[in-house]
């Protein structure tokens, strides 16, 4: 297809009938054409990528747009040759993506396959490039390797370049290229040219290759490969992140014998334990043997076990290296900096892991630093949570040296972005704390009640502070917060109702949970306004519906059944808080609150959750029906379906970091199941049990999946057994 060709090409698909991230994929025939304008590409590119390879996702636009695009390159006519090549690439890097996960639905799959069909003829659209000499020579060259199975012109191309002399970065991929579709490269080797030799080498690592003469030439050779895997490879940010991810067991090995590893080396091993069970061992040795050195940084060292899982020798190595660390440092994520202290994360680790010493390294943070005020800790590989928030979440108990440390930060003064202070967590943690071990701290909490009333206040209201009210009420306002606290304390009615008078939004929730006369009518009405006739938009306002509607059932037994239509809506659309929605069903039920058919309503609905997904943007929602399935084995009845959909709700759940608890809790009661269902929950848990890959988690993905594989071990050993 030549220059003239293309407009046709775009003609030829009806763009309307396809989506990309923003809707309507009528507007990609004009973003292609304005890659020709040398004052548009830059912006066209931007476009096409946030649109039809919107952060990694493909559309039924994308194929035939990434087609366009490669006979516009092929033909000359970008304006910008080298990065539209490298947005092919990307797309390429997606398609494969994809192949490696199990999809979950069919309109998805489509997809896949179209993107598959299409790289044969995206490749053959730009294989002319490859006699060029430019970096969209080799991304030519490298996409020749992702249509399988090997073309043969492209074969001969790509031989023909790669005995080309002196050899370069195109010749570097060209050899890549033939080594990843396995074709054998002998002449091109022959000279011995130890650029082309690693690029090969890089090859064979990266299509899972573990041969003990390749890892030794790249250990041998690291310098030189640093050099040539970005030019063989998409995405090398760093070849020590890119081998992690191309081949845990490969980069297990050559990490690990690297004589002077650096920080990206050690980034490396942590990824490999990141992706990697079965070469996680290896890399979590080699990080051991490296904390241990006399030079090694604490810092850094700390900022890697972490997020290993955590056994004895690790924890004591945490505990060592808190020691060494005499000061906090600040970080920045793009435009905004945070204070941290590793001696924090250290503890925050430890206690994650249950170990008792986790106090010490927290409270000298807390005691030390003079930025402790504003402290974030590390909550996952790349995520920090301010450290009241964090130790609140995880339910860190009290000790006394933690109350002082946390003393001494809130009397520090404030940082100057306000945004940084995190004096409000670390009130709401003590908070949570029982007031006799924290009453040293009543003088820090009373004095930020003008800098921090709702913090400061539901404190006291939590200690039962009645010699604040007067206090508190000086600084009340219209703040329903500080006035739920004052109600609290003072627990008048005529307090409490004042709260209603305030704007409510977004504190719902703690009204619900902290009033004192729940027979009271204006509560009452509130909670019945709150229900409505519908489910909330909102999952966090469906939450307070739930809390509402089991508040009035209890007031009067009534207004289960006149409630059950909001609830029934709410538990149809799978969403927020499904589990506490079915849950009070199935206390009404228990209690006799609902008539026959809507018990009845209630058991098919159930049922029609089990056998049928409920959806949201990311695809089938697995929680919902794992928690449907609970709920009917809780009422004595049997699963519906076939075992084969039975394995699908489990396995989608256990596999889910959302849905994982869920998926455990249904796996476990299976183990009284019929034995077709045992067997076949049996089989599926033990291929997930036995893969390398992890679990999919929402922190640190080591620590998690070693947390859930020993929660899953002796569930898959009853279903096994029984």
């Amino acid at each position: 297809m030549n220059s003239r060709d293309v407009p046709n090409h775009l003609v030829e698909v009806d763009w309307s009938t396809l989506e990309h991230a923003y809707g309507d994929a009528g507007d990609v025939p004009g973003w292609i054409e304005r890659l020709t304008d040398a004052e548009t590409v830059e912006e066209s590119l931007h476009q096409l990528w946030a649109a039809v390879l919107h952060q990694g996702t493909l559309y039924d636009s994308t194929p035939p747009a990434m087609t366009s695009i490669a006979s516009l390159l092929g033909a000359g006519e970008s304006a910008d040759a080298e990065n539209t090549a490298w947005l092919l690439l990307m797309f390429a890097d997606v398609v494969n993506e994809y192949e490696q996960v199990e999809l979950v639905d069919d309109d998805t799959a489509a997809v896949v396959r179209s993107a598959r069909e299409s790289l044969p003829r995206i490749a053959a659209h730009v294989r002319s490039l490859i006699s060029g000499d430019g970096p969209e020579a080799a991304a030519a060259a490298l996409l020749q390797a992702t249509a399988r199975p090997a073309d043969s012109a492209a074969v001969g191309t790509l031989t023909a370049r790669a005995g080309a002399r002196p050899a370069g970065q195109v010749e570097q991929a060209c050899v890549a290229a033939l080594t990843t579709l396995g074709v054998d490269v002998p002449a091109a080797l022959a000279d011995g040219d130890p650029g082309l030799a690693m690029a090969a080498t890089l090859a064979r690592i990266a299509a899972g290759g573990t041969d003990t003469a390749d890892l030794d030439a790249l250990t041998a050779g690291w310098e030189l490969a640093v050099e040539v895997a970005p030019l063989i490879a998409f995405g090398v940010a760093n070849l020590p992140e890119w081998l992690s991810d191309a081949n845990p067991e490969a980069a297990a090995h050559v990490l690990a014998a690297l004589p002077a590893p650096d920080e990206a080396t050690i980034a490396g091993l942590v990824d490999v334990v990141l992706s990697s069970r079965g070469s996680a061992p290896a890399a979590i040795r080699r990080l051991l043997a490296l904390a241990a050195l006399p030079e090694a940084e604490p810092e850094v060292m700390i900022a890697a076990l972490r997020q290993c899982p955590a056994t004895p020798e690790l924890r004591d190595a945490l505990v060592a290296l808190a020691e060494k660390v005499t000061a906090g440092a600040t970080s920045a994520v793009g435009s905004s900096t945070f204070d941290t202290d590793a001696r924090a994360d250290a503890g925050f680790a430890l206690l994650q892991a249950g170990d008792g010493r986790w106090t010490r390294p927290m409270a000298q943070a807390l005691l030390s630093n003079p930025a402790a005020r504003g402290l974030m800790v590390s909550t996952s590989a790349s995520g920090r949570s301010a450290l009241g928030y964090a130790l609140l979440r995880e339910h860190a108990p009290s000790a006394t040296m933690l109350v002082a440390g946390i003393r001494q930060a809130l009397r520090q003064d404030p940082p100057a972005d306000p945004s940084r202070d995190g004096a409000g967590h670390l009130v709401e943690l003590l908070a949570s704390w029982p007031a006799d071990a924290t009453a040293s701290a009543l003088p820090e909490i009373r004095d930020l009640l003008a800098a921090e009333p709702k913090q400061a206040a539901a404190a006291l209201a939590a200690w039962h502070d009645t010699t604040s009210i007067d206090r508190i009420r000086e600084v009340s306002a219209c703040d329903v917060s500080v006035l739920l606290a004052l109600a609290r304390l003072t627990n008048d009615p005529d307090d409490f109702h004042r709260v209603l008078g305030a704007d409510l939004q977004y504190r719902e929730s703690d009204v619900l949970a902290h009033w004192a006369d729940r027979t009271d009518p204006r509560f009452l009405d509130w909670c019945l306004s709150l229900v409505g006739t519908e489910p909330a938009t909102a999952d966090y306002q469906r939450e307070d519906q739930v809390t509402a509607l089991r508040i009035l059932a209890a007031a009067d037994s009534r207004q289960a059944e006149s409630g059950w239509t909001v609830l029934r809506a709410a538990i149809d659309a799978g969403r927020g808080p499904v589990a506490e929605a079915i849950g009070l069903a199935l206390e009404w039920r228990a209690q006799q609150l609902l008539p026959p058919h809507v018990c009845t309503d209630l058991e098919s609905l159930l049922t029609d959750l089990v056998l049928t997904d409920r959806r949201d943007y990311n695809g089938p929602m697995a929680k919902t029906s794992a928690v449907a399935a609970i709920a009917l084995l809780d009422i004595g009845l049997a699963l519906p379906g076939t075992p084969a959909r039975i394995v699908k709700v489990v396995t989608r759940a256990v596999t889910d970091r959302h849905a994982r608890a869920q998926g455990l809790a249904l796996a476990e009661r299976l183990t009284a199941a019929t034995e077709p269902v045992r067997n076949a929950v049996a089989a599926a848990l033990r291929s997930l049990v036995d893969r390398d890959e992890r679990f999919d988690c929402s922190g640190d993905v080591a620590v998690e999946d070693e947390r859930s594989l020993a929660r899953l071990r002796p569930i898959l050993d009853k279903l096994e057994t029984a």
